[in-house]
């Protein structure tokens, strides 16, 4: 919140979930920065967060839908239908059992083909993202095809009790340091109480345990700071 004060964007673009909490501070006094405009991509935006976010900047707040492995694949129009960026790229909406789906129809996950990767050719990479490309044409007139997307969708940490009050830990945080700081991939984290939390991983044996210890100090750690 500091260093957005002090930097005072002109435009925020992040992750829905921090883009509910930066609002929370902006609602509460604390953050001062007033950008134009607030971007979100890589989680799920529902009405709720869109309408809650945009109350407490005053601005307008534009969805975006990308992977790591092509960024930009579709952006919102000004009725708020995402396009997708299909001179660049080819989104396959298919069934569970990797068949095209039909215009208007939810796809179990959708397969990636990005046109502008010369270097390493990515060709029918599975997202797991659920999309649904429709068959109609958007009314701003756009002449590139209208997606939904149900992507990731992740909840955010609030740990804290009585007087100390609560503390609000983006998944994306979590998640970024389990993977860079303990070498830990494949795992699950439950919250079962105000300050109690669940690790799980996939892994078995001695490997297991190794890789649960070195996790568990490492979010010890990044909780205490």
């Amino acid at each position: 919140v500091a260093q957005l004060n002090a930097l005072a964007p002109t435009v925020i673009a992040t992750y829905p979930s921090a883009a509910v909490l930066l609002a929370e501070e902006r609602m509460g006094g604390r953050l001062r920065a007033s950008p134009y405009e607030v971007w979100t991509g890589g989680e799920d935006l529902s009405a709720a967060k869109r309408e809650f976010v945009k109350r407490a900047f005053d601005c307008p707040v534009t969805n975006n839908y990308g992977a790591s492995e092509f960024l930009s694949l579709a952006s919102e129009c000004e009725h708020g239908h995402l396009h997708l960026n299909s001179d660049w790229a080819i989104l396959e909406p298919v069934d569970a059992q990797g068949r095209a789906v039909a215009p208007g129809e939810t796809a179990a996950t959708t397969l990636l083909t990005n046109l502008a990767n010369h270097v390493q050719p990515v060709i029918r990479f599975d997202l797991g993202d659920r999309v649904t490309l429709q068959a109609r044409a958007c009314t701003c007139g756009s002449c590139l095809p209208v997606i939904d997307v149900e992507g990731r969708s992740e909840d955010t940490l609030h740990l804290g009790r009585g007087r100390s009050g609560t503390v609000s830990v983006l998944p994306l945080a979590l998640s970024t340091m389990l993977e860079e700081d303990a070498g830990l991939f494949d795992f699950q984290l439950v919250q079962e109480g105000p300050c109690e939390l669940l690790l799980r991983t996939g892994l078995c044996g001695p490997e297991a345990e190794l890789a649960l210890q070195r996790a568990r100090r490492v979010l010890g750690e990044f909780l205490e700071s």
